[in-house]
């Protein structure tokens, strides 16, 4: 994350610069360059100040207390001539992200950010380190012809003369360059003198700097240095950097790194308390460094800890320190979107610009999903919402089978079901005596058939379903939801920049506060089929149906026996109603308003009184049943039913796109594969209109004779449960005719474009045992699959064949560079008793140094020995007899891309080097 904050705006009127080195007051201790300012006070005190903090250190860790005691080393240890060159070293470590991530923020919106600032200015910049990254705002500022003097402060002269001799006086045109060497204290005092004060100034903290700080220390950090000119009343602008990566995995190896790269740059903190206490105080061969990421905190700290017992002290009286005691070295807190904006208000600065690399979403269910596939990728997400809150009453309620499919492979799918009704049939009810009125049930159905999908329909308050997801979102730690920020302005530029996406976002909660502009390099819209988005981009919504229907959600007393069904009810005279049962004993009411009287006319003006018109009006459709209500949603509101379909294929189109965007920004997968979402979803979505319009007709229609709910329902059954849908040959799905059996009679064939559907199949472990649906495998972590199906591996044969694809995949050279973007795993249809697991091929059971063998990748497929659960659950198994070995490579969205022998592997290769840059 990289935010440039603004708190005032200043004037475009350039000011007087002070145009040579000489015009800066420096101390008798001048510098050995005449470009760099001696601004230390009393250089002397700091070894003072820092032998002090290391015995406060050392009483500590050698107290009783231990580890709690809160024994920390002064991180200003690190910043001597070897630490700069030490950490230098880290930035250019592979899994060093930060220095990476502002690097490509700096170059793709260098002109943006050397626009706002004004010629005659100071450019400072607190705590500079080399100029590897301000070199590229130095060269925007010069190219578009900005006067500015840039100050670099630091506290290592010698750092300060190798980083400043890159940009020689004469370098550039416009900008000039000089050092400052002292502490921040110092440069505040610095820049309070009043030649300096009044000139117009941007403070730079970049990079790790304000991430080292205490968090409650940032905002007063800021604050010490944004007092206002006495003359002229203008306060600096800061541009800060900030990291706003919670990934526990990508924050622990940028401060872990195989090589030692790190750990030895936060070691030299030993090696210089020593220096300065005058003696060996740390014995260095057995002190070391380990990080340790806590959630709790938001941070990455780094501790010094002896290997064995050690003693330490000072040199009168030492004491013992067990093996793996610690001291804190040093900290990097990481700051998501709420924690920047805290910091600024406590800070007291307005955030006017930020540039990050993610994307913004609503907090809706379509908004809520795309933010939970996001977070599986090392790329900084923003969801925006105007509500207040998650949606209280009303909306959708009902999840098809794929949408809780999609919620199984990100683990939370548990909490969905425990709060849900489960909707297994749907009963038909209709007008059948003209004398009475009374209506009479015809027929009962199931909702769809048994074979779709392990999981059946459900119904559940919307709320609910976004408050489930807002918690698995906020447990991940990457990204929250920001409330009550509206949208206001959207630009989407023609250019090639990497960053073309700018959003205005107003905070509604404090209307004072100027808007953000926010750039972006992708924003999925989530408002809605008549949202704000659609306006902007002028594209037009195609709607196709007049017909309204009220909506009511009540806690009914009632006497009408199918309450807790799903129901169809036609009424030839007061139109029809559909029923669906909610959580809590509610129920749902959906209301055709068919006619003009006047009771339907009270129900369309979403007044107090409609909720009361609904109910009368579903009271004289539901003759001779009554119902006595209480109220306990929300007003009327009128939509098509649809049913049940609307927040379901939202959440699955944003499952559809989200993984392709990760992959196009962490993972270099080709860009045309972003293209594959509108032909995938299109599809979709046309098929959708047609349902809706004949299921309406189903619902309105008088006509006995005319096609019904129900047959409507089992003919679009595939579609309404999610499970049917197959997307067509693109670069994300092979042209392939072929199929391939991978169950019993009456199960449908694996084929292409398909959902990996072997839904009742269960596998063994081979390691423990244990029997798994074959699609819990595949969890929504954006990896690909590769499931290999390799047949009886008791036959030499087959083990041999199976070898053989092992070294194959193990050399190719696509397949060697896709490794950590592709996990392998591995069925066969041996009995377990039969195969050793370390028999089997390395790839599907890699080892870890740190965690071994990897016991999750390899089943069995056998009817030899069926547990209760597998006699109870399967009726065929996941290999038809005398089926041939084959691979499926599989989507991170479960939906099979390529499917082939073993001898077509070089297709497999040619396929993954479409999609992927490699």
């Amino acid at each position: 994350m990289f935010e440039n904050v603004f708190p005032f705006q200043h004037t475009h009127q350039a000011q007087p610069r002070l145009r040579d080195a000489t015009s800066f007051s420096q101390s008798s201790a001048a510098a050995a360059s005449s470009n760099i300012i001696d601004i230390r006070s009393h250089p002397e005190k700091t070894e003072d100040t820092l032998r002090v903090s290391i015995q406060e250190s050392l009483d500590k860790i050698t107290s009783a207390q231990g580890n709690e005691a809160g024994a920390e080393m002064p991180s200003l240890l690190l910043w001597d001539e070897q630490g700069l060159r030490y950490f230098e070293d880290v930035t250019y470590s592979p899994s060093y992200y930060l220095t990476n991530e502002e690097i490509g923020l700096l170059e793709k919106n260098k002109y943006q950010i050397a626009g706002r600032i004004v010629s005659g200015s100071m450019l400072v910049e607190l705590g500079s380190g080399n100029l590897r990254k301000i070199k590229i705002l130095l060269e925007a500022l010069d190219e578009l012809g900005r006067d500015v003097d840039y100050f670099a402060l630091d506290v290592s002269l010698p750092e300060l003369q190798r980083t400043l001799a890159l940009v020689p006086p004469g370098h550039f045109n416009h900008v000039r360059c000089f050092g400052l060497l002292g502490t921040y204290d110092d440069g505040r005092e610095w820049l309070n003198k009043p030649e300096i004060q009044s000139r117009p100034k941007t403070l730079l903290s970049l990079g790790s700097t304000l991430g080292s700080f205490q968090r409650d220390e940032v905002a007063d950090f800021l604050k010490s240095f944004s007092a206002p000119d006495s003359a002229s009343g203008k306060s600096p602008s800061f541009l800060i950097g900030l990291d706003g990566c919670k990934d526990p995995d990508r924050v622990f190896r940028a401060y872990n790194d195989p090589e030692g790269v790190n750990h030895r740059f936060v070691k030299i903190g030993l090696y210089r308390a020593n220096q300065i206490l005058g003696y060996d105080a740390f014995d260095l061969d057995h002190w070391h460094v380990k990080g340790i990421w806590e959630a709790q905190y938001g941070r990455h700290s780094q501790y010094y800890y002896p290997d064995t017992d050690v003693s330490l002290g000072d040199r009168d009286e030492m004491k013992s320190v067990p093996a793996g005691k610690s001291i804190l070295g040093v900290q990097s807190y990481k700051y998501d979107v709420n924690d920047q904006n805290e910091l600024a208000d406590r800070a007291g600065l307005d955030i006017t610009d930020s540039w990050s690399s993610g994307q913004g979403y609503s907090a809706g269910p379509a908004g809520l999903m795309a933010a939970c596939w996001a977070a599986q990728y090392s790329m900084t997400t923003r969801i925006i919402d105007q509500k207040p809150s998650r949606t209280r009453t009303g909306h959708a309620d009902g999840l098809q089978s794929r949408t809780l499919e999609i919620m199984d492979s990100f683990g939370f799918v548990d909490q969905i079901l425990r709060q849900a009704v489960v909707a297994a049939e749907m009963c038909y009810w209709g007008r059948v005596d003209k004398e009475s009125g009374n209506i009479k049930r015809e027929k009962r159905t199931s909702l769809q058939p048994d074979n779709l999908s392990r999981f059946g329909q459900v119904l559940l308050n919307q709320g609910l379903i976004e408050d489930v997801l807002i918690q698995y979102i906020n447990g991940l730690g990457r990204a929250k939801v920001e409330w009550q920020k509206r949208a206001e302005m959207l630009d989407v530029s023609s250019n090639d920049s990497e960053y073309p996406v700018m959003i205005k976002v107003k905070n509604l909660a404090d209307p004072n506060q100027n808007a953000e502009t926010i750039s972006a390099r992708y924003i999925v819209a989530c408002d809605g089929s008549r949202g704000w988005t659609r306006e902007q981009l002028h594209v037009p919504m195609e709607t196709h149906s007049e017909s309204t229907w009220g909506v009511i959600d009540i806690v009914p007393i009632t006497n009408f026996p199918d309450v807790r069904q799903s129901c169809a009810i036609k009424s030839d005279t007061h139109g029809s109603i559909m029923t669906a049962p909610r959580e809590n004993r509610l129920l749902r009411l959906y209301i055709q308003l068919k006619g003009n009287d006047e009771l339907e006319q009270v129900a369309r003006q979403r007044t107090e009184e409609s909720p009361r018109a609904l109910v009368i009006i579903a009271e004289r459709a539901m003759k001779p049943y009554y119902l006595r209500i209480f109220l306990a949603g929300d007003a009327a509101h009128t939509h098509s039913p649809m049913a049940g379909q609307g927040m379901n294929i939202s959440m699955q189109d944003t499952y559809n796109l989200i993984w392709k965007l990760g992959s196009v920004m962490t993972q270099h997968a080709s860009p045309a594969i972003l293209d594959t979402y509108e032909s995938e979803r299109q599809p979709v979505a046309r098929t959708l209109m047609e349902l809706d319009k004949r299921i309406l007709s189903a619902y309105q229609q008088a006509d006995p004779k005319g096609e019904g709910v129900d047959e409507v329902r089992q003919q679009y059954s595939g579609f309404m449960s999610g499970t049917g849908v197959v997307y067509e040959p693109s670069i994300l799905i092979a042209r392939s005719d072929a199929k391939y059996r991978i169950a019993r009679s009456g199960i449908k064939d694996v084929h292409v474009g398909m959902r990996l559907a072997c839904f009742e199949k269960t596998v063994k472990n081979q390691a423990d045992g244990s029997t798994k649906h074959l699609l819990s495998l595949l969890r929504s972590t954006g990896v690909w699959r590769l499931l290999v199906f390799a047949g009886d591996l008791r036959q030499e044969e087959q083990l041999e064949k199976l070898n053989d694809l092992a070294n194959s995949l193990s050399t190719r050279n696509v397949l060697q560079k896709l490794s950590s973007s592709i996990e392998s795993f591995l069925i066969h249809a041996s009995p377990r008793d039969h195969i050793d697991f370390f028999d089997i091929p390395e790839m599907f059971r890699p080892f870890d140094e740190t965690f071994g063998w990897d016991y999750g990748r390899i089943f069995s497929d056998s009817e030899e020995s069926p547990t209760i659960n597998e006699v109870n659950h399967i009726s065929g198994r996941v290999f038809e007899k005398g089926a041939t070995e084959f691979v499926i490579l599989c989507r991170p969205d479960q939906h099979v891309a390529w499917i082939g022998g073993f001898d077509k592997l070089n297709e497999l290769e040619r396929k993954l080097s479409t999609i992927f840059n490699v």
